[in-house]
């Protein structure tokens, strides 16, 4: 992955591609004084283990190297991961701030300039050791890397392709301020120890990259909930909830019109705009249905109900208002806004996996779940944008506009229907 630029850096990378996941600063009194490298190797495959996340393990591990007396300034590890967002991860410590960072890479940094003139690249994709004095003229320097590390009075840099289990390699880079850099003992001890940094943070990717496609796929509420071991079939729980159920007006005919990769781009736009009020307000998204989606906001405590639904019909107003500026965006270009319905419930629902025995879904259902589908259905032949169900609106007790008795597909009795009080039908 790409390295970021270090201090002082030219922030333009760290900026726009990367995003602070952990940041860590070791007290001076909790920072070892003396260590042994045999002793590090042997705390990589046993205690460091046991230490919670991957940045904390890192700062150990770079305050204890550096209590072995060799003269470190930066040392720095990079790995690949698998998240919608982001390809890589940077661990960064450095002696002169005393912190540890933990950084994640987005995708777009592989088309930057730095990202191709970076030698983690070299690194992690050709396998290469890369040894640079930087005490050099700057001229004489081949990484822009190397000269914002030459401004941070560097003198050596040392960068080592480190096997992972699962394929591919970390770079893992160590650089010094000491005149004359590394010694060539040092340079054996520290390639020596950081082929055990894997034991460690293999581990921790393992855990990462299950948490993060989890939570792609399933939810920031559900993803965590199948990884903590809810995975057989028919195990579900009765909960209350917000039942949110969006679609989009206009599918048919724009997708006919329009090649798949530009439908593509508007769904992502439409489904960001959605995702964004929806998560802000504590909602999940169940699952995407073509152009669709169902979302829930759980109800953990009675006394919450109208919280939950205010702020459901929070959400659904940003929704509206975030896809009214999104008309200027080019996505959209030459094309008539984007318009939706959201169907708003409150009730129950069983919330667990369902499916055939070898490909669950984790999601919702019950008779609530077909309620909001069936006033979705409504307020798509009213013309209305938000339509929201009797059960909601007397949990809400906020002011609602009542658009008289339905009577709902598939359902024996009719149900008073409501929109926001004083909501133009033509937006």
């Amino acid at each position: 992955m790409s390295e970021p630029e270090s201090n002082p850096p030219s922030l333009t990378f760290l900026q726009r591609y990367t995003q602070v996941r952990e940041s860590i600063e070791r007290q001076p009194e909790e920072r070892p004084a003396t260590d042994r490298i045999d002793a590090i190797a042997d705390w990589l495959v046993g205690p460091a283990r046991q230490i919670a996340t991957p940045g904390a393990a890192f700062d150990e591990f770079s305050w204890r190297m550096l209590a072995t007396g060799l003269p470190l300034l930066r040392i720095t590890m990079h790995g690949g991961t698998l998240h919608p967002l982001f390809f890589g991860a940077t661990m960064i410590w450095w002696r002169s701030t005393g912190q540890t960072q933990m950084l994640m890479v987005a995708h777009e940094a592989r088309d930057s300039t730095g990202f191709l003139l970076n030698p983690v690249i070299r690194v992690r994709e050709g396998g290469e050791t890369l040894r640079r004095r930087v005490d050099v003229a700057p001229e004489a320097l081949d990484f822009p890397v190397l000269l914002d590390l030459k401004e941070a009075g560097a003198t050596d840099y040392l960068a080592l392709p480190v096997a992972s289990a699962f394929g591919g390699n970390y770079a893992v880079t160590f650089v010094s301020d000491r005149a004359g850099g590394f010694t060539d003992d040092e340079v054996a001890d520290m390639t020596r120890v950081a082929q055990r940094l894997p034991v460690v943070m293999d581990m921790h990717s393992l855990r990462s990259i299950a948490n993060n496609l989890l939570t792609a796929y399933l939810g920031p509420m559900t993803g965590p909930r199948v990884l903590a071991g809810q995975i057989r079939r028919g195990q579900s729980d009765t909960i209350t909830a917000v039942l949110w159920s969006s679609d989009l007006r206009g599918f048919t005919a724009r997708s006919d019109r329009l090649p798949g990769e530009r439908m593509i781009a508007i769904l992502d736009a439409l489904f960001d705009a959605q995702a964004r009020s929806i998560h802000a307000h504590g909602g999940e998204i169940l699952k995407f249905i073509g152009d669709g989606l169902l979302a829930i906001f759980p109800i953990i405590d009675a006394s919450l109900t109208r919280i939950a639904t205010r702020n459901a019909l929070q959400a659904a107003n940003e929704t509206l208002e975030t896809l009214h500026r999104l008309a200027d965006d080019p996505v959209l270009s030459g094309e008539p806004p984007l318009e939706i319905v959201v169907a708003l419930h409150v009730g129950q629902v069983l919330y667990g996996n369902i499916g055939a025995a070898d490909r669950l879904d984790f999601t919702v259902i019950g008779p609530a779940v077909n309620l909001v589908s069936r006033v979705e259905a409504v307020a798509k032949s009213l013309d209305l944008p938000i339509v929201v169900s009797d059960d909601f609106a007397r949990a809400h007790g906020g002011e609602l506009a009542s658009l008289g008795r339905h009577q709902l597909r598939g359902l024996a009795t009719t149900h008073e229907l409501f929109t926001p009080a004083g909501r133009d039908p033509q937006h």
